[in-house]
């Protein structure tokens, strides 16, 4: 596709050369004396611009599982009331002598295919199925090497992972040797670790979530797995769109996948230091509240049904949304935190909407990142204030992971979800646990949930380690 867009490093030459400034097709260009200089076409693409508008990509399902609920319509409920479900995680799922607060998802419908994955592609299944029959794919196909699966996480299959080392580390002597027919080892009774096994190979690869998603539904164009840790759904989706404006595929499952409660990776929060805590399990989770002091992490999946408006039209399907902007970056800065004034943030939010031709006046409703923790909120919210300018004291603003818990990859697929949810209903969530509004914060952040009739656009920002930072915009199809 022409006009991708494009960033060259050239040589300034002569000596003596004086600085200058000159625009080619929007492009600034500076050179200076012996220097690099760099030459950046406008982030936003003019063709991109004008191709998506003029072949839309929709939204024609989505499904979620996760602790607030084991469907995308009982994640809205979950929201809308703004109940929290924290609790304290069970001794087998923290580090030793640590009490952690986590939001756990029920067991999910477990399959052949399915049973002996990690936990976060048990999760994934069951969202990505909820997805495709919304979608009507399941009775009115799309040929599958016109599928495509994208799927975001930041851990991977983690929780395999740990198990498999725990077995295919230990010398053979240590392991349980199940060979014996009257009476085969067993790990609790006696004492052993089991072995690695062959399909360890492919069950702890990363791309264990995308290729078990092409196969189960079947899906036979490219099946790619995304990691830009917590903004991991938020790029899994945008590559989608990316790639059905392509030409490449019809029809997209994008979205993300976790499963990280388990005592590696909360040991390993835990000494970051981002780990929230409260007497209330309920109300450790506060984002932009004055008292906010870290996340609680959740568990879950999520996926829309990407498709280009041709092909929706085709099979009869009904359009939900419109997926009209997005935008990507890597803020260059932080390997944890976040630029406190917000200013790489602000410029992916500006990105987006560009893309989708809304000016920060018209935009309806943002799901913010929100986390909880003290800093990140505030760059956040400095980030929303240079984006939207006067209209950020307007626009209604949310975070939802205090019903949710931070998922991770997953966070922004099903943040997704709840902004389609906003579009197609009228209401709004609100900001569970926020009872005192951080005054730094300066934005007009919902505390509880309230109607909104005709949201005619909804912003999703994510942020997560190495400075990865997304944001999507959705409209009314």
């Amino acid at each position: 596709m022409g006009g991708c867009v494009w960033n060259e490093v050239a040589h300034a030459g002569s000596a003596g050369a004086s600085p200058h400034r000159s625009g080619i097709g929007g492009a600034e260009v500076r050179a200076k004396e012996n220097a690099l200089v760099y030459l950046s076409a406008p982030r936003v693409n003019p063709p991109l611009h004008r191709l998506l508008r003029e072949c839309p990509v929709v939204v024609t399902g989505m499904g979620a599982f996760c602790g607030a609920g084991t469907s995308a319509g009982e994640l809205w409920q979950a929201v809308l009331r703004g109940e929290s479900p924290a609790d304290w995680l069970p001794e087998e799922l923290s580090p030793a002598g640590l009490k952690v607060v986590g939001i756990r998802a029920t067991t999910p419908p477990l399959t052949r295919l399915t049973r002996k994955l990690d936990r976060s592609a048990q999760l994934a299944h069951a969202a990505a199925t909820e997805a495709w029959h919304a979608a009507q794919l399941n009775t009115h196909p799309v040929a599958p090497e016109r599928v495509g699966v994208f799927v975001g996480t930041s851990r991977g299959a983690v929780g395999k992972l740990v198990e498999a080392c725990a077995g295919g580390l230990q010398p053979p002597s240590a392991a349980c040797d199940s060979s014996d027919p009257i009476r085969p080892a067993h790990p609790q009774r006696d004492g052993c670790k089991p072995p690695a096994r062959p399909s360890d190979a492919a069950h702890c690869s990363l791309a264990n979530v995308s290729g078990m998603l092409s196969l189960a539904f079947p899906a036979h164009g490219p099946a790619l797995t995304v990691s830009a840790t917590c903004a991991s759904g938020a790029a899994a989706i945008a590559l989608a769109a990316q790639q059905i404006l392509l030409g490449t595929v019809d029809v997209a499952m994008a979205g993300g996948a976790e499963a990280p409660l388990n005592p590696l990776v909360i040991a390993q929060l835990h000494a970051a230091g981002i780990l929230g805590h409260d007497e209330n399990p309920r109300l450790t989770c506060k984002p932009f509240d004055a008292a906010r002091n870290g996340i609680v992490l959740g568990e879950g999946a999520s996926f829309l049904i990407l498709e280009s408006q041709a092909s929706a039209r085709r099979r009869g399907a009904r359009m939900l949304a419109r997926l009209s902007g997005w935008a990507l970056a890597a803020e260059g800065g932080e390997r944890v935190g976040m630029d406190r004034t917000g200013a790489s943030l602000s410029r992916v939010i500006t990105e987006s909407l560009a893309m989708a031709g809304v000016a920060p006046a018209e935009l309806g409703c943002v799901n913010a990142h929100g986390t909880g923790t003290l800093l990140n909120d505030l760059a956040e919210a400095n980030a929303l204030r240079l984006a939207l300018g006067q209209a950020a004291a307007r626009v209604p603003c949310a975070s939802t992971k205090a019903v949710t818990g931070h998922c991770l990859g997953a966070s922004a697929a099903l943040e997704a979800v709840i902004c389609l949810q906003a579009i197609q209903t009228g209401h709004l969530p609100g900001t569970t646990n926020c009872s005192t509004l951080d005054p730094a914060v300066r934005l007009n952040v919902l505390r509880a949930s309230r109607d909104f009739p005709a949201v005619q656009s909804a912003l999703s920002v994510s942020a997560g380690f190495w400075g990865n930072q997304a944001a999507l915009v959705f409209q009314p199809a």
